[in-house]
């Protein structure tokens, strides 16, 4: 049997939460088989710069987000089965040129890391009348977490 199987059995069998989660943080140091751990202020992290987009958005202020977001940041959507997109600079022109969207409802559905780097994804509604999945990567900056790519979809 392999080792990431056993990994998985056996983080089954003790009733950890998402096995798998445990298997893929695996790293190899001289030969031997360690998990690597996320800290819990990692997620509150990673959760607080998504917060700050969704704040930008219900305020109209890009400069709540600026500070969360790395300085060569993109952003793309495929809508039509066409991709477009480039630097994120034109989210903070749309969050500038809209109106504040107060009514906005949103929750982050999922989130993973891995080290420095990390997958989340936002479920919004009512963004100017739009609903959006907008899936995040993030990158651990030194110490502060920031949005290096947004790729989204309009419903």
């Amino acid at each position: 049997m392999n080792r990431k199987f056993l990994i998985i059995f056996a983080a089954a069998v003790f009733g950890l939460e998402n096995p798998t989660y445990a298997a893929e943080n695996m790293t190899a140091e001289k030969g031997e088989i360690t998990m690597q751990e996320t800290e819990v202020s990692d997620y509150e992290a990673v959760k607080a710069a998504l917060n700050k987009y969704l704040k930008a958005g219900k305020q109209g202020k890009s400069s709540v987000l600026r500070p969360a977001v790395y300085k060569d940041a993109i952003m793309y959507s495929a809508a039509g089965g066409k991709v477009e997109g480039g630097s994120i600079d034109a989210l903070f022109d749309y969050i500038d040129g809209n109106p504040a969207a107060p009514e906005i409802e949103a929750e982050i559905t999922a989130t993973d890391i891995a080290g420095n780097i990390a997958y989340a994804k936002v479920e919004s509604d009512k963004w100017h009348g739009a609903r959006y999945t907008d899936m995040f990567l993030l990158v651990k900056d030194g110490n502060e977490w920031k949005i290096l790519t947004k790729v989204f979809h309009t419903h």
